[in-house]
């Protein structure tokens, strides 16, 4: 039975990745003439950002100063991200989960401030029954401790829950968990290669509660294998 939806934050709830991206990319080529390629990015999405520090550093050399960055960064960030919409879909899964009476969560690797603040600005942070963050976690995604944390904030199992996620990363973090995910890649995100997932939407206007709640209704190995169209 579907008991809870758990939802990343970061290029799900709002388009935060891109603007990251564009960030890290306009300062390195403006400090170290460098060119970051998106696929290179996509180590640290969904995690955080020391992974891409570590590539970067193996890339150009250990002058690349992450604290200085952080520093310059913040700033422009918080600016460009104030005023950024909800993804699409998003707040209609939200209000509809919660009139089927489905617990929901933040299952996200950075810490509690931004996606509360982001979600208060919204009008969505009343929806929301828990927070799983990087603050109550040793190990973030990819690691299952995030999910499993949410799952035990919510008081349900992680079979009951289901994921809802954009990255590689967070996709491997919730299978480790053992749940089922909903992936929506973004625009940066789609260039992941993603191990397999129980559904992938382009959009979470797609999602159609009523067929997951059905399959829910079954096993989990029956429900993935009718989804492979396969018979058993």
């Amino acid at each position: 039975m579907l008991k809870a939806l758990i939802f990343d934050f970061d290029g799900v709830i709002v388009d935060t990745e891109t603007q990251w991206y564009e960030i890290y990319r306009d300062w390195l080529k403006e400090e170290y003439d460098y060119d970051l390629d998106i696929r290179d990015y996509l180590v640290c999405v969904g995690s955080n950002s020391q992974r891409l520090f570590a590539f970067l550093w193996e890339a150009i050399g250990p002058e690349v100063d992450g604290e200085a960055f952080e520093r310059s960064a913040t700033e422009e960030f918080i600016r460009r991200s104030s005023v950024l919409p909800p993804m699409e879909g998003v707040t209609e899964l939200i209000k509809e989960a919660k009139r089927r009476g489905m617990k929901l969560a933040i299952a996200t690797s950075a810490t509690r401030k931004k996606p509360e603040a982001h979600l208060k600005r919204l009008g969505l942070l009343e929806y929301f029954d828990a927070f799983s963050t990087a603050e109550l976690c040793k190990n973030i995604k990819p690691a299952p401790d995030i999910f499993l944390k949410a799952a035990e904030l919510l008081g349900v199992t992680p079979a009951e829950c289901l994921a809802v996620e954009d990255s590689g990363n967070g996709l491997t973090s919730a299978n480790r968990a053992g749940m089922r995910c909903l992936l929506v890649p973004n625009q940066i995100t789609r260039h992941c290669e993603f191990e397999p997932c129980y559904k992938r939407v382009e959009s979470l206007a797609d999602v159609n509660l009523d067929e997951i709640e059905k399959d829910f209704g079954q096993p989990q190995e029956n429900a993935a294998a009718q989804e492979r169209g396969t018979e058993l």
